[in-house]
């Protein structure tokens, strides 16, 4: 009897715990971002941005991080939500809309024709850690170039590099930090086709 009444109340402990994953979603989040001034040369024109090109790695819903500018690894209790390329992407054509440079700004896959491609290529988006884990550093590099979509010409292209300290040594510091480089790189990328748009 005594067997039977400790048997029941384990049931009904492990009955009233619930189970949550271990690892922790990142989501990247940057603030909106707007040229300073506002040309006039591509308000009448429509752009469709490109998928972002980039390595395998960050195509993938893992975390990595670089140790000693050479090791990679990746956090084991810690992921995305979204893969940085698919991210970086919608990113950028989220930027593009709210800055009204384009009189229309959409993703590839959408069936309206356009006048004007932009494509991107992620160069650099990792963590990086010193070989004794004491220090940590963010790196963003992202390549722009427009086309013409009827010549397929390009009309201009620029890379732009951002380099960010982490503050708290972790997935979250990097996260916080990587973004915070994101939204830097992309405000000089509307800056660059401002620019370009005179």
């Amino acid at each position: 009897m005594r067997l039977i009444f400790i048997t029941l109340f384990i049931f009904l402990i492990s009955g009233c715990s619930t189970s949550t994953s271990s690892v922790a979603e990142y989501k990247i989040a940057i603030n909106a971002v707007k040229p300073n001034s506002l040309s006039s040369g591509c308000q009448k024109k429509s752009l469709k941005v490109s998928e972002a090109f980039s390595s395998n790695s960050l195509m993938s819903l893992k975390m990595n991080y670089i140790q000693d500018k050479s090791k990679i690894y990746s956090y084991s209790q810690a992921q995305w939500n979204n893969s940085p390329n698919k991210e970086i992407s919608s990113q950028i054509v989220k930027a593009l809309r709210e800055s009204e440079l384009f009189k229309t700004a959409q993703n590839i896959k959408s069936r309206s024709k356009s006048d004007l491609i932009l494509e991107t290529n992620i160069e650099d988006f990792m963590q990086y850690f010193s070989k004794d884990l004491t220090s940590s550093y963010v790196n963003v590099v992202i390549s722009l170039t427009l086309i013409d979509a009827s010549s397929s010409e390009v009309l201009a292209t620029k890379t732009f590099s951002v380099k960010r300290d982490v503050e708290t040594l972790d997935a979250s510091g990097g996260v916080e930090s990587l973004s915070l480089a994101l939204e830097d790189a992309l405000s000089q990328g509307l800056e660059f086709l401002n620019e370009v748009c005179k």
